[in-house]
């Protein structure tokens, strides 16, 4: 057939959104309940990436077929993607894709994680074009590509770990607080259909930015999480709670303000969704060893009397950065005298610290750490690498606002990767001012590789333009805008405030503060329980002063004058534990004159909603008075020492009844343990059992998968055999459902059918054939009714002649689905059958035309044909002579057993019959004389035939017994004659 047969195909449709689907193969439900909810068109490209058997042909491009109209085909090696088009991963070879075409490799590139090494690429190629839909399986294979899909601001949509065979998977991507979305399969489908295709609800427009319920939803979110996000860049807020508002099906930003409003969950969410928590360990390799080979010279210069060097690690997310950096800082510190390094690590999600300090990553890091970093840093426990505790103990983990809390200082390192990107340049501007303020002169500032320091050369330099990494300068560090250059501390908090102010205004509200403090306010200081100094307000010279020695003491208990260090710490015990005030009254401190001053010492809890468990201790004076030195000092030693013997039998009996409550709590909580130790033992032996019990169900599991396994394999043989059958018979067979849509076909039907994979699904009655007057989906209808087989010829269009046999199809349960319709070409068996008819028409002429009676007999003698003479001759009908046995004639033929001789003969001996003379009556009762005369027709392929001719001779025989009369009479006379 000649390619002008088929019409010309368009060019192939660049896909909206390539999808990826993740899940094991031994879930299969859940790859049918999602293409089977999964609308009509889309324009979108789907990757099946699922967890296959590297031995043997997978039957999934088969089983999914029954799910969707979409071709489905198993990837080649560099296919383009196309819109509309099922891929399926092939069972022995992991997945990448570049420039939307997907390329195959060895399966030990993926090391057990498929899923993982296809996502990272199509996050890599397609941006946030890329979707990642995580189904039912095992492992945790697909969390580690989710943090790439979202990285690029891709989508990802899990299963709902409650609908699925097997949850671990989509467990393990729904807690890493990525998801778009958590639905059931079928509803994942439509859900994707509608974030995908509909047009985005918000457009990001001056108009929607600068719309008074963006603000309101801002400040909603403040109110409700105290993180102000006002100044990010307002198309990234746009873009996150447009995906929102579509999960939500709402439609304006007043909606989703009301919404927010009536459901606080939602405020955290979307929350949670602005403060993207996308890292890994050692991103950006390259760029890691860049940051190395700057701080190798740094390291290797400091000594053992050099200051710790310390590094702040903004926007930390769950941590794998910052233990990155302890690595790396570890490695470099290996050999030399060095203190260790100090890393601070901060974020403003709790959600992510809390991770980050437990410490605890999936399986899935070792695609990002070397076998040999793993085996140092971390401990493997189960499912999860733990960091080591040594490592763990050098980093510090803190929530922390970068832009309104007070910046870590003195740094030597400060990294801030990929979290400028979201900040609007005003920002960006400030929030470099407050890193130019934290780094000490020359330390070093480490960006993501989309960042870039925009218009501050002056205050840093670059060292690695490729990988972001810069030097701070020299220039004098100063606060820009309203973000605090504080030093930090517990206290810093204190200073915030809320809402922007003009600079102006701010720093002489500050000034007054600061007059009205040091003029009027009683001096004060804010200690922890144990008398640690947090803050100090006021001039304190008078009541605190620092013991001599060689110490950095920063402790109010030992700074306090006359003794009064055991009454204080006692005083601060009891504010701690009943959260309520206490006043040391009359204390007298000497004065500069020779006299004393009277100062009460009031001590209360400090409640502030930032902090906790601090104390305000304020120092009040009352009066002077003039005194002699020797009597004050006198009254004063013998009053600090009975003050001290107060106090150290204050704190003898509270030691002594929190002795016995502690014994108390021991010998209770060691009772409880006992009984833990108990129910343990019960618990170990129930343990054991079930051991046992899953033992066995594991070898009975091994059994039938391999029972499966056969029987897939014996499946597949059948398959293979059906297909090869079909193949070879050059039976052209389509197989329709009860709904008369095409099931399957095979390459024979095309010369009949204009059938191409993609008609699979289509209804029989939407395709053209190539048959003449043939009504096909009737008579597959009227096979179907009457379940009996339907056969028939049918010549096509090209005048080629096809026997087509419908038979009902039936299931092993005797079930009907459907029907095969099988066409076996018949064109030789027509030719014969003409060829037959025009030599039979011919023979009949020759018959015809014969003027003596002739009749064609077969071996049992009978009669297959006559001419006219021999009906007319023995008066008979041709309809119902044909068949009848030659002796069957009756009575009209007469010495039929010299017939039958002759005949019999002719058939068993092969011997011609010659001139055999019958009297035969004929219907006028007249008697006449027939020779009859007889011969075989043998001919190689057909059986014998014979002829019978019949001749009138009566005439001829009564001339010649006239004539044998008279010479008898003449005979006679002779006799006579000479007789006489």
């Amino acid at each position: 057939m000649s390619d002008e047969s088929f019409p010309k195909a368009d060019l192939p449709l660049a896909p909206r959104a390539v999808v990826a689907i993740g899940g094991s193969a031994g879930a299969l439900d859940g790859f049918e309940r999602f293409f089977l909810g999964l609308p009509p068109g889309g324009g979108m490209a789907y990757v099946v990436v699922s967890h296959l058997s590297p031995e043997g042909t997978s039957l999934m491009p088969d089983l999914l077929r029954r799910c969707t109209p979409l071709p489905v085909q198993t990837v080649e090696d560099g296919v383009e993607v196309q819109a509309d088009q099922v891929y399926m991963i092939p069972s022995n070879r992991s997945l990448g894709i570049l420039n939307g075409r997907l390329l195959l490799d060895d399966l030990e590139q993926a090391r057990g994680h498929t899923i993982d090494l296809f996502l990272s690429a199509l996050a890599a190629d397609q941006g946030e074009h890329a979707v990642a839909v995580i189904l039912s399986g095992m492992g945790n294979d697909g969390t580690e590509g989710a943090h790439e899909i979202k990285k690029r601001r891709g989508l990802l949509l899990v299963q709902s770990p409650d609908s699925a065979d097997y949850p671990a998977m989509p467990q393990s991507a729904v807690e890493t607080g990525l998801a778009d979305g958590v639905w059931s399969p079928e509803e994942l489908a439509p859900r994707l259909y509608q974030m995908v295709t509909h047009e985005p609800l918000l457009q990001l427009s001056r108009s929607a930015q600068d719309s008074p319920f963006l603000h309101k939803i801002l400040l909603l979110v403040r109110t409700q999480t105290g993180l102000d996000f006002t100044r990010y860049k307002a198309t990234t807020l746009l873009r996150r709670i447009d995906r929102r508002m579509k999960g939500l099906h709402l439609d304006s930003l007043a909606t989703y303000h009301q919404y927010l409003q009536r459901h606080t969950d939602e405020v955290v969410a979307l929350m949670e969704d602005f403060t993207i928590n996308v890292t890994s360990f050692f991103r950006d390799p390259e760029a890691f060893e860049s940051l190395r080979a700057q701080l190798r010279p740094t390291i290797a210069s400091r000594d053992r009397d050099a200051p710790p060097l310390r590094a702040w690690v903004v926007g930390c997310s769950t941590g794998e950065e910052a233990y990155s950096l302890a690595i790396l800082l570890r490695e470099l510190q290996e050999g030399t005298a060095g203190p260790p390094a100090q890393v601070f690590a901060t974020d403003i999600d709790q959600r992510a610290i809390d991770r980050a300090r437990h410490g605890e990553y999936p399986l899935s890091i070792e695609q990002q750490l070397s076998p040999d970093l793993l085996r140092r840093y971390f401990t493997r426990q189960g499912d999860t690498y733990t960091v080591i505790p040594s490592l763990r103990e050098s980093v510090v983990f803190a929530v922390h606002d970068t832009f309104n809390d007070p910046p870590f200082t003195r740094l030597d390192l400060l990294s801030c990767r990929n979290m400028m990107i979201y900040l609007n340049t005003d920002l960006q501007k400030e929030i470099l001012s407050v890193f130019h303020y934290a780094l000490l002169p020359g330390g070093l500032l480490f960006l993501g590789a989309s960042e870039t320091i925009g218009l501050q050369e002056e205050r840093f330099r670059s060292v690695d333009a490729r990988w972001k990494l810069y030097r701070r300068g020299d220039a004098p560090a100063t606060a820009v805008g309203g973000l605090s250059v504080q030093t930090h501390d517990p206290m810093s908090r204190l200073a915030s405030w809320a809402g922007r102010r003009p600079a102006a205004r701010m720093n002489l509200s500050l000034h007054a503060q600061q007059a009205l403090l040091n003029t009027f306010t009683p001096p004060a200081v804010v200690v922890t329980i144990s008398g640690e100094v947090q803050y100090v307000s006021g001039r304190t010279g008078r009541h605190l002063e620092l013991a001599p020695g060689l110490n950095n003491t920063n402790n109010v208990l030992d700074m306090t004058r006359d003794g009064l260090r055991y009454e204080l710490a006692a005083t601060l015990r009891r504010a701690a534990q009943e959260k309520r005030e206490f006043t040391l009254r009359d204390d007298r401190q000497p004065s500069g004159g020779g006299g004393y001053v009277t100062t009460d010492i009031i001590v209360q809890p400090f409640s502030h909603p930032d902090v906790e468990g601090l104390l305000l201790v304020v120092f009040v004076d009352h009066q002077s008075a003039e005194a002699p030195v020797r009597s004050v000092e006198h009254f004063d030693e013998a009053r600090a020492l009975q003050r001290e013997m107060q106090a150290l039998r204050a704190a003898l009996q509270a030691n002594r009844e929190q002795t016995l409550i502690t014994d108390e709590e021991f010998r209770t909580t060691n009772e409880e343990y006992l009984t833990t130790i108990e129910e343990l033992k019960s618990t170990n032996e129930e343990l054991m059992t079930s051991k046992e019990e899953l033992q066995s169900v594991n070898e009975e599991l091994v059994s039938t998968n391999t029972s499966h396994q056969q029987t897939i394999f014996e499946l597949a043989q059948a398959n293979d055999d059906m297909t090869n059958l079909l193949d070879s018979a050059g039976i052209a067979t389509l197989f329709l459902g009860s709904d008369l849509r095409i099931k399957r076909f095979t390459p024979g039907v095309t010369a009949l059918i204009n059938l191409i994979p993609s008609d699979i699904g289509r209804h029989i009655s939407d395709i053209n054939l190539k048959l003449r007057d043939a009504a096909l989906d009737r008579l597959v209808r009227e096979a179907l009714l009457t379940l009996s087989p339907v056969e028939l010829p049918l010549q096509s269009t090209d005048g080629h002649w096809f026997l087509t046999r419908i038979s009902p199809y039936r299931t092993a349960q005797n079930h009907i689905e459907g029907a095969v319709v099988a066409f076996t070409n018949i064109d030789a068996i027509r030719a014969l059958e003409e060829q037959v008819t025009r030599y039979r028409d011919y023979a009949d002429a020759l018959l015809e035309r014969s003027p003596s009676p002739m009749l064609v007999f077969d071996d049992d003698l009978r009669i297959q044909a006559a001419n006219r003479a021999l009906y007319d001759l023995m008066g008979l009908v041709p309809d119902s002579a044909v068949g009848e046995r030659l002796p069957d004639l009756g009575d009209r033929q007469l010495d039929q057993w010299r017939l039958r001789d002759g005949l019999d003969a002719l058939v068993l001996a092969d011997t011609p019959l010659r001139d055999l003379v019958l009297d035969f009556v004929t219907p006028e009762r007249r008697v006449r004389k027939l020779k009859a005369e007889a011969w075989s027709i043998v001919t190689e392929h057909t059986p014998a035939l014979h002829v019978l001719q019949l001749e009138d001779v009566t005439p001829l025989m009564d001339s010649v017994e006239q004539q044998g009369a008279e010479f008898t009479g003449q005979a006679g006379d002779v006799s006579d004659m000479n007789n006489a």
